[in-house]
């Protein structure tokens, strides 16, 4: 079993992964229309709270993934052990790759969305109003002009509640802005302006210049993850956002970070001061050294979590191996306990005290969803 040890004597990292798409099909056991296991969200959770994740923030981009979220929001912070399983809150909003639903009809579909958020905001799950916003590297989802419509019928929407936005944008910020601003300053004709005006642009993959225009808006947050830091140019850019303004996600199960990203050589295996863990495995379990037998136990390369490929989880899980460790996570499937590999890069990007990156995040989080 997973057991700490004390790199920073009295210091334990506490993580808010503030994107998770526990909605996804891949956390359900269906990938690409092919039925590979059951559910297993509640081991993903149990992993991030062991692995020091305490608070998650699940996304909805589509009203139906909303409602879902707000759901299993519920059914976990019911169970009421912050021991097993992190806190969750949810966003509720469509995003711009799937506005589409709003049609035939908007105004109707709107007012579903209206109520959703009506009749489940009192107990605090709902804390942000998203995802939405412009996506024009995806216009074979969605054409450009229906994206900046539903935005601004959406961004509406957001003045009647006091909820802070989570944002999309890629490769649009033009149009983005445009439509944003004037929500934000309450220079808009018909008078709507946003009672809450913390913001936050989630999966930042944009240019230095991009950068720079949205931190000249004082209330604007910049959210990272593994698509964030693929190349030299997207980590030159992630080192210069300011740490005050700095969140980190996982957008699991998407935006891992792969082999071929430059920010993967940053990376350490634990225990370290963003994983301090060791990890007690029987010794007939680890992998075998002569290549005659194989491996018999595969763990993620820096973590000491076993590893499957995602048809091959049901039959572990049966298996009386199984019994003897954490259980597995999926191969290539992201999840929100490696979130911690996003604050160890950011810190070497940024030549910055992991402590530092660590705490930043997190109060950052809790500041831009006005939590304490």
């Amino acid at each position: 079993m997973l057991k700490p040890k004390q790199i920073r004597p009295g210091y334990i990292p506490r993580y808010f992964d503030v994107a998770v798409n526990l909605c996804d099909d891949m956390f359900k056991g269906k990938y690409r229309d092919n039925e590979h296991h059951d559910s297993d969200s509640n081991s993903v959770l149990k992993r991030a709270r062991l692995l020091n994740v305490d608070r998650i923030l699940l996304t909805g981009s589509s009203y139906q993934e909303s409602r879902w979220s707000i759901d299993e929001a519920r059914r976990i912070n019911a169970i009421g052990d912050l021991t097993q399983y992190p806190q969750l809150y949810t966003t509720v909003g469509v995003h711009p790759c799937t506005v589409l639903e709003f049609e035939p009809d908007p105004e109707s579909h709107l007012d579903k969305i209206r109520r959703l958020i009506k009749e489940n905001l009192q107990d605090g799950t709902i804390r942000a109003f998203g995802e939405i916003g412009l996506d024009y590297d995806r216009l074979h989802h969605t054409p450009m002009e229906k994206q900046k419509l539903y935005f601004e019928m959406q961004l509406k929407l957001a003045t009647e509640f006091n909820l802070p936005l989570f944002l999309h944008m890629r490769n649009a910020l033009d149009d983005f802005l445009s439509i944003l601003l004037p929500f934000i300053d309450g220079s808009r004709a018909d008078g709507l302006v946003l009672k809450n005006k913390n913001v936050l642009v989630h999966s930042f993959t944009g240019t230095e210049q991009d950068l720079e225009r949205i931190l000249q808006q004082p209330s604007f947050f910049i959210s990272v993850n593994g698509c964030s830091l693929k190349t030299e140019e997207n980590c030159a850019v992630a080192a210069k956002i300011p740490l005050d303004r700095l969140m980190i996600e996982t957008d699991a199960p998407w935006c891992e970070i792969r082999r071929t990203h430059s920010s993967y050589n940053n990376l350490t295996k634990c225990p370290n001061e963003f994983y301090p863990f060791e990890y007690d495995i029987p010794q007939e379990l680890l992998p075998k050294t002569t290549a005659k037998k194989g491996p018999k136990l595969a763990l993620n390369e820096f973590l000491p979590i076993p590893l499957v490929k995602s048809d091959k989880l049901a039959s572990f899980l049966q298996s009386e191996d199984s019994k003897k460790l954490v259980d597995p996570m999926v191969k290539s499937r992201n999840e929100p306990c490696l979130v911690g590999q996003i604050a160890e890069i950011m810190a070497k990007l940024k030549k910055t005290e992991p402590q530092k990156i660590i705490d930043s995040c997190y109060q950052n989080s809790l500041r831009w969803l006005d939590l304490s």
